[in-house]
């Protein structure tokens, strides 16, 4: 379902959780990485799969603990790190959401 360095939507997914996984595809890609959205892992499909630092990230709303403890265990693979991108304080404006999701990226 994934192409290397190409973003996908799916049917199901929200404006706001799509602009939030854009974003960060762009902050990923101006990196140079190589990353791949809705990305097959055993248990389901991550946002993005960033290959170059194998990091996982799963854009989510309204997260609990408890949530976010379930996500990290459905996706976990040997050998990446899983990050929970908590987007329920996404700020309105587009350079805004860029500045809030840049916190979450792991660099090279």
């Amino acid at each position: 379902m994934s192409w290397p360095n190409h973003l996908t939507k799916l049917s199901n997914e929200g404006y706001k959780h799509f602009v939030a996984k854009a974003i960060l595809f762009w902050i990923l890609r101006d990196m140079k990485h190589d990353v791949s959205s809705e990305w097959k892992v055993p248990n389901g499909y991550v946002d993005l799969c960033d290959k170059t630092t194998r990091t996982l990230y799963e854009i989510e709303f309204h997260v609990s603990r408890k949530y976010r403890n379930q996500k990290i265990e459905q996706y976990r693979m040997p050998g990446y790190e899983i990050i929970i991108v908590d987007c329920s304080k996404i700020p309105a404006d587009v350079e805004e959401i860029r500045a809030y999701l840049e916190q979450f990226v792991v660099p090279d």
